[in-house]
């Protein structure tokens, strides 16, 4: 007798059908996977630059108040802890013009929104939160609340 070939078929036609799915599968993930960390990184980036909006309208409106004689100027605003589950830190840069950064270490995203003001503005970091634009001696300084 030559030889009973029937049964490898099956087992043959398995086992390459099950390796060439792997493959796709395993192709699908990397792919994917560099797609979804673009997203995040965008979607972080969106975030940051809408709380950075939201801190120069607030350093402008100090800014006015502190213009138009009022005493003892306190702007306050309350912002997330995170951006998109991401801790984040607020840097204000004082100069002409006063830069407002905010970034995150992971991923790495960095967005500077810039405003113009009169009144000095002090350079000073804080950690995310609420935060509050005072003035003080002359100057305007971002603290923690």
């Amino acid at each position: 007798m030559m030889g009973d070939n029937r049964g490898v078929s099956a087992v043959l036609a398995y086992t390459l059908t099950l390796g060439i799915t792997s493959l796709l599968v395993i192709g699908l993930l990397v792919a994917t996977g560099g797609f979804a960390s673009d997203q995040r990184h965008e979607t972080v980036h969106d975030e940051l630059e809408v709380l950075g909006q939201q801190l120069a309208a607030d350093l402008s409106a100090a800014d006015r108040l502190v213009r138009n004689g009022g005493q003892s100027v306190s702007v306050r605003r309350s912002l997330p802890n995170e951006a998109t589950g991401i801790p984040y830190t607020i840097e204000v840069v004082g100069g002409t013009p006063t830069v407002i950064r905010l970034s995150t270490s992971d991923p790495n995203v960095v967005v500077e929104v810039q405003v113009r003001t009169q009144t000095p503005v002090s350079s000073s970091s804080v950690s995310s939160g609420d935060v509050i634009f005072v003035e003080s001696s002359g100057n305007l300084v971002v603290r923690n609340v």
